[in-house]
């Protein structure tokens, strides 16, 4: 049976949206991939999911986006009985805090009984070539850890 991953981004710069289409090409040919703006995404489904993959762009000093905010406190509420997930997102290194919203987010669905199958990838802005194959390797062990 091919797995289902859902791809849930948010994206003030269209940076993390590209992201997330990187991701899905990745994974396109060994599951069944839905990409959702994290406004629209609905926490209380992700468990249906095999797997699920966010991506977030950090706001101003270490803040969750504005329209990450619902779904971050939904997210207090699920269960998701040990769905797979990872995390990535772009910030800036000028900022503070680093690519926090990626860690809030990591923090939160483990939290919410889910399976973190691969590291959180922080990215300085735009990805170059080393952040591109960080991201390869994250949806290679999403893939790897649903044994397809």
């Amino acid at each position: 049976m091919t797995p289902s991953i859902q791809i849930i981004f948010a994206s003030q710069s269209g940076r993390n949206r590209a992201i997330a289409g990187h991701v899905q090409a990745q994974l396109a040919s060994r599951a069944q991939t839905v990409i959702t703006e994290i406004s629209q995404a609905n926490a209380f489904d992700l468990a249906a999911n095999d797997a699920i993959i966010v991506i977030s762009y950090t706001f101003h000093d270490g803040d969750l986006p504005d329209e990450a905010q619902d779904f971050f406190e939904d997210l207090k509420e699920v269960d998701l009985a040990r769905t797979k997930f990872a995390v990535l997102g772009s910030s800036s290194k000028k900022h503070l805090h680093f690519g926090r919203a990626v860690d809030y987010l990591t923090i939160q669905l483990n939290s919410s009984n889910g399976e973190q199958v691969a590291d959180s990838v922080k990215i300085d802005q735009d990805p170059d070539d080393s952040d591109w194959t960080r991201v390869d390797a994250l949806a290679a062990q999403v893939l790897a850890s649903l044994q397809v």
